[in-house]
């Protein structure tokens, strides 16, 4: 087995079987798995993917609880069998090259131990998918006004690579947990995504993690998907302070930044 995809869902709707159908669309040389970690959903998508697995589209697992994202993506690992895995929201859809392209990256780049494509968003824009590594007060701009206001305009423009072209290959600090293909070696090695993290920011820290462990990661944009995205903790500051997921972002982000304080 090449590749083994990970996928957590929650009350997704219908992601998942769009996820799906492109991914079955892949035109590969390869023959890869998908591993859907359900986190106790209650909506349609889990007749879907029930159903998906009775068809051996996918294997279902379920936990019978919310994980949370890092530790579902752990959960379902445990039942991968690839050489590589595949982190996939599953609010994406790949091109019919894109898995091929990713992983014949990885297959000729040994010193690589994570790669991500572009990410478009349904309307054609790219999506801003890397960053450098940053403070914690960098997150705090990012989430307010302050990312409209000079100096902290240029400092979040920074951040989040707006003087990077994304349409050449780079290395980079950090990618989106949305989409991420490393060595399943590897992500064993590391252990996996840090499960202190119940949402947000252990897609960073599993980066972090590659980068201490010696390999480099890479934003690839010659593979690319589209991402049907929204964010969770979108909305002014003001309002986000009274948001349950906002909190969540501000627990992870804390624990983050205390993890790797000191570190370059």
């Amino acid at each position: 087995m090449k590749l083994s995809i990970t996928i957590v869902n929650y009350n997704q709707k219908y992601f998942p079987k769009l996820c799906v159908e492109a991914l079955k669309k892949s035109k590969v040389d390869f023959e890869y798995e998908i591993i859907v970690c359900d986190n106790d959903s209650h909506d349609e998508s889990l007749a879907y993917l029930k159903q998906a697995d009775e068809k051996g589209l996918i294997k279902l697992v379920q936990p019978g609880a919310n994980l949370g994202y890092g530790s579902g993506h752990n959960f379902a690992a445990k039942y991968a069998k690839g050489k590589y895995i595949l982190i996939l929201n599953t609010d994406i859809t790949v091109e019919h090259d894109t898995l091929q392209k990713l992983v014949d990256y990885l297959e000729k780049h040994h010193d690589v131990g994570m790669v991500g494509p572009k990410l478009m968003y349904h309307n054609g824009t790219v999506q801003q998918s890397c960053r450098r590594n940053a403070g914690l007060f960098d997150l705090f701009i990012k989430r307010s006004f302050l990312k409209y206001i000079w100096p902290f305009k240029a400092r979040y423009q920074k951040y989040v690579m707006e003087d990077f072209k994304h349409d050449s290959t780079q290395s980079v600090d950090l990618i989106t947990g949305a989409f991420m293909v490393m060595p399943k070696e590897l992500f064993d090695k590391i252990h996996g995504f840090d499960e202190r993290y119940f949402m947000f920011m252990e897609d960073f820290d599993l980066c972090r993690k590659t980068h201490k462990a010696g390999y480099k990661v890479v934003y690839y944009p010659e593979a690319v998907a589209t991402h049907y995205h929204k964010r969770l903790s979108e909305g002014s500051f003001f309002k986000l302070i009274f948001n349950k997921i906002s909190w969540w972002h501000l627990a992870s982000a804390l624990k983050y930044h205390w993890k790797w304080r000191g570190a370059k």
